[in-house]
């Protein structure tokens, strides 16, 4: 590499930095993302052991989130201990700091992603500026700047799969390739379906055919790298997942807990975050991808090398390294889109492999380009538009971490518009508003729960009567309720149809304010939206859209759950202007 390499290199790490960086304490410390909650809980409850042996100690360890009162824990530990460490030594661990120090940390975790691209990508083409427009691909990608903002472990488990995904591609497998793949999995189980892939890369090694002294010490050498990969797999998972061990078997009490949680998938499912995936097509996480994930431009380049590869395979069949890319892709999305939940940080390990393609044929097109085009300032003018074209979707959506969240603007407009004393109606399942926020406190109102996700038996209709009758307001923080019990509207019926009269105002409540912070590109003198076809989560509300504020905004509040309601859901308040009576409401809701 030469000095503009690293020096383009820097830049483009710095851009990804800054676009995974801005807004981190988007929330305004009100722990809006349920998992990354979670996690904060626990981070903050366990201490870290004074010694090693008892950093082992399943059963002992102040460490071990099943010590400190959490039944439940089913992530690995070791992102949790790290971050744990360093809020320690910054002096900020506390609920409120630690979690700042998680998404900041996820952060680090996905620059270094960052570069691991540049590598692949470089090592693949043999070329620095195709590895270069890689890595600004995946920077550019939104799911990962989006999650890169998030005290999660799912960050860890792609850096450390795009390291195993290195060194398969460079033939080098070994005892680092299994630290990495361990490391993986011990934070996050489902990483071993990296495994599948190693295998496939030890059976290409292998040399089939021929007994000479050189093909006899390669076969060795192959060994010999599995068995290392192996040892470092079983070593790394042993000191860093520590407690998946109860002394020489596994832990009960972390199979009971996976056990329990695959319970909750399943069309029957009564869990109420596992509602949104009934009747979920397995083509629906591509579609997701594709135009949200990582933007149609960048969507493109990707599939363009996709089917560039396989049509040269299938015109001369020959071996590629890039096909253990192509082969992770097509298995992790093959697995993933057959289950029944699908968000779309299950897929993020998938992200740097598709950001080396789409950056493989951008430089490609690019010097086709330069070189087809005779006028040099014209072909020069079509690349510029062509790589500006990539900025767009991640600038937009970055913007929204420059506004205020939703559920704390909501909170700040229902301490100054509604009355104290008031009492406000939240769905259950949901976060309920008004939020703290100084000099204010929720204690000023009176707040009763819409039992939105019960059964819908008579019991639940009483319960909707007494909630309506009593309310003075109802705020609905996001489309959790009204999008999932939709997908699974044949077990809801009554409950669809409170939303549907809610929505025309049937029920006497008026829509008297509405939050959204969607992706948006400032454009002085325009007010547009962008309805993208293909996404009905939420749809119930369509009739209640608004977009009325300057700029070009991409209307993204049907996309899949994950994506919009941790960091810009919808939120949507009801004033009760009718005061009906329990028999007027249940004579419309069966109208």
């Amino acid at each position: 590499m030469t000095t503009k390499h690293y020096l383009l290199l820097l830049l483009i790490v710095l851009f990804a930095g800054g676009l995974r960086f801005t807004g981190l304490n988007w929330d305004a410390k009100s722990h809006l993302h349920p998992d990354e909650r979670f996690l904060t809980m626990v981070a903050s409850s366990i201490t870290l052991p004074s010694t090693i042996m008892t950093y082992f100690d399943t059963t002992a360890s102040p460490a071990n989130p099943h010590n400190r009162g959490f039944s439940f824990y089913v992530y690995g530990t070791y992102p949790l201990h790290g971050t744990k460490l360093v809020a320690r030594l910054l002096h900020r661990d506390t609920y409120d700091e630690i979690v700042l120090i998680g998404r900041a940390l996820s952060g680090v975790a996905d620059l270094i992603t960052v570069i691991l691209v540049f590598c692949i990508g470089a090592h693949l083409t043999k070329r620095n500026e195709a590895g270069l427009l890689a890595a600004l691909c995946y920077a550019l990608a939104v799911v990962p700047i989006q999650l890169s903002h998030f005290f999660t472990v799912d960050p860890y488990v792609t850096l450390f799969i795009t390291i195993a995904l290195w060194h398969i591609l460079r033939g080098r497998i070994g005892f680092f390739t299994g630290v990495a793949i361990g490391l993986a999995i011990s934070a996050k189980i489902s990483a071993i379906l990296i495994l599948p892939v190693l295998f496939l890369c030890l059976i290409s090694l292998w040399p089939w055919r021929g007994n000479t002294p050189a093909i006899v010490k390669k076969r060795k050498l192959v060994l010999i790298g599995g068995f290392l990969s192996l040892v470092g797999l079983l070593l790394t998972v042993r000191v860093s997942y520590p407690y998946l061990f109860s002394g020489l078997h596994l832990n009960p009490l972390l199979l009971a807990n996976w056990k329990q949680l695959a319970s909750f998938d399943g069309p029957t499912t009564s869990f109420p975050p596992g509602l949104q995936w009934v009747n979920v097509s397995p083509l629906q996480p591509a579609l997701d991808l594709i135009v949200f994930g990582l933007g149609l431009p960048l969507s493109t380049l990707a599939c363009m090398s996709i089917i560039r590869l396989a049509l040269a395979f299938w015109k001369k069949p020959r071996w590629n390294p890039m096909f253990f890319l192509v082969l992770w892709v097509f298995f992790i999305f093959g697995y993933q889109s057959l289950q029944f939940a699908k968000p779309m940080r299950y897929f993020w390990a998938a992200y740097p492999s598709l950001a080396v393609f789409a950056g493989i044929t951008l430089y490609q097109l690019l010097r086709f380009i330069s070189h087809k085009i005779r006028a040099r300032y014209v072909g020069q003018l079509v690349n510029v538009f062509m790589c500006a074209s990539l900025f767009l979707w991640p600038l937009s959506f970055v913007s929204m971490y420059s506004r205020p969240h939703t559920r704390v603007a909501a909170s700040t407009w229902i301490f100054t518009h509604v009355p104290p004393q008031s009492t406000i109606a939240w769905e259950h399942w949901d976060d309920p508003l008004p939020f703290a926020i100084a000099p204010y406190t929720p204690s000023s109102y009176t707040q009763i729960q819409l039992p939105s996700f019960d059964p819908d038996d008579a019991e639940k209709i009483q319960k909707i009567q007494n909630v309506l009758t009593r309310a003075d307001y109802l705020i609905l923080s996001s489309n959790r309720a009204y999008g999932s019990l939709k997908r699974a509207g044949a077990r809801f019926p009554l409950t669809n149809r409170l939303y549907q009269r809610l929505f025309s105002g049937a029920l006497g409540f008026d829509l008297v304010a509405q939050f959204t912070s969607r992706p948006m590109v400032p454009v002085p003198g325009v007010s547009l939206c962008i309805r993208i076809p293909g996404f009905s989560y939420g749809s119930a509300a369509t009739s209640l859209e608004t977009c009325n504020t300057r700029g070009i905004h991409i209307v993204d509040d049907y996309a899949d759950e994950t994506f919009t309601v941790y960091d810009h859901p919808k939120v949507l308040i009801f004033r009760n202007t009718q005061h009906l009576s329990p028999s007027e409401i249940t004579t419309r809701l069966h109208e």
